[in-house]
């Protein structure tokens, strides 16, 4: 489901279009870099018999009660993906209210898994992952090795920032977490070995590219997951990340098990409950922040919060144009994501992004009437047509 690789030479010109467009706009464009999946993903289309790597073999299982009890769209989205005669059948009320003993019983979790795979298998793999392989200690280093090179890559491309993405259930992280990582060797057991991969990655890239680049990571404030990472050892790994180089953390929380509560919660400002700890773990270090939809929120949580730089993730989808509307007073025009899980949903059935407010989001291209003018991009092409006869100017 990421069309947009970043792993050798084939993409690199891709890629460099994407950022002197960027450029064009006068903006600036950082990378998230990732080694992969790990249990969150699946064995390669190209080679189905080799199941993808991991620091243990722990297979997903996402927890359906917090998917739905957290996150009210996720219901309203399910109804629009699976047939009314299914959705009918399925208790969510009852399903929200089992026991642990209950939803974890071997015959409920036959009944779930042998349901979700006919009706909706794209979603199945969501909750259910195939199990992975452990990771051999040369593969390790060739992971680390190669996030290295391609950081340099990067900024030989004139990337403007690198974010190493090392939170919510992704191979980084799964090395992070006691839940994930049973490793008895140097990648496993106590904090500093688990956290050995990252501090690897990070150091590495730093010979690679130099003290002045900026890079910096994201980390889980909390795994929000029985026997995971919590926010107490999380902010000793910020600490180690800053030790060996970072610039920056940036926020986010939980995991694909924990996808409810964590990746897209309801409501505004739920990350901002790490930042504070995040900040005095690292003696100051610029703290991003994502999950805001107002101004008034996220001038709060700069002021009072530890929060040094907003994000906006599924609200920049909504209303693109927040940041110019806040800047310029016309905050009350600003169209609000709904939380209806849309864009979510719609990526787990392998569709094309799109967002219930906006109807433009995704296909941009397609309206050139919101296109930015007096850019250098404008300026260029100006120049250019001047020479040309019965070409209008942009």
């Amino acid at each position: 489901m990421n069309p947009l690789k970043f792993t050798d030479h084939r993409y690199y010109r891709f890629w460099n279009e994407i950022i002197k467009a960027i450029h064009y706009y006068n903006c600036k464009m950082a990378i998230q870099l990732s080694p992969g999946w790990g249990r969150q993903g699946h064995p390669n289309a190209g080679r189905p018999d080799v199941p993808a790597g991991a620091p243990s073999c722990v297979p997903l299982c996402m927890d359906l009660r917090d998917y739905f009890k957290k996150c009210k769209g996720n219901i309203e989205q399910i109804k629009k993906k699976v047939p009314p005669e299914a959705f009918q059948s399925l208790d969510i009320q009852g399903l929200i209210k089992m026991s642990d003993e209950e939803y974890f019983s071997a015959d409920f979790q036959a009944f779930m898994q042998d349901a979700l795979s006919q009706l909706q298998p794209e979603i199945y793999h969501f909750i259910w992952g195939d199990a992975p392989r452990e990771l051999t200690i040369p593969e390790i280093h060739d992971l680390e090795d190669r996030m290295a090179a391609q950081a340099k890559a990067a900024f030989d491309l004139e990337f403007d920032a690198v974010e190493i993405h090392s939170p919510h259930g992704y191979l980084i992280h799964q090395f992070l977490s006691p839940r994930m990582n049973k490793r008895k060797d140097e990648y496993g057991g106590s904090l500093e070995n688990r956290a050995r991969f990252l501090m690897n990655i990070i150091r590495k890239i730093r010979q690679k590219v130099g003290p002045d680049k900026p890079v910096w990571c994201r980390l889980s404030g909390d795994e929000l997951q029985p026997g995971g990472i919590h926010h107490d050892e999380q902010c000793q790994v910020a600490a180690m990340a800053k030790e060996a180089g970072v610039n920056a953390i940036n926020v986010s929380q939980g995991s694909y098990e924990a996808m409810g509560s964590a990746f897209a919660p309801d409501g505004e400002g739920d990350f901002t409950r790490w930042a504070a700890g995040f900040k005095k773990a690292t003696s100051g270090l610029p703290i991003l922040v994502p999950n805001f939809l107002t101004p008034a929120c996220a001038e709060k949580a700069i002021q009072e919060q530890s929060v040094d730089i907003i994000e906006l993730g599924r609200q920049s989808l909504a209303d693109p144009f927040w940041p110019v509307k806040v800047k310029t007073g016309h905050e009350k025009k600003i169209i609000k994501c709904i939380r209806c899980q849309q864009c979510y949903v719609e990526f787990g059935a392998n569709h094309f992004l799109e967002c219930a407010v906006n109807p433009v989001t995704g296909r941009e291209k397609y309206f050139p009437e919101l296109w930015l003018k007096d850019t250098k991009l404008g300026d260029r092409l100006n120049r250019a047509i001047q020479k040309m006869e019965g070409f209008p100017q942009i």
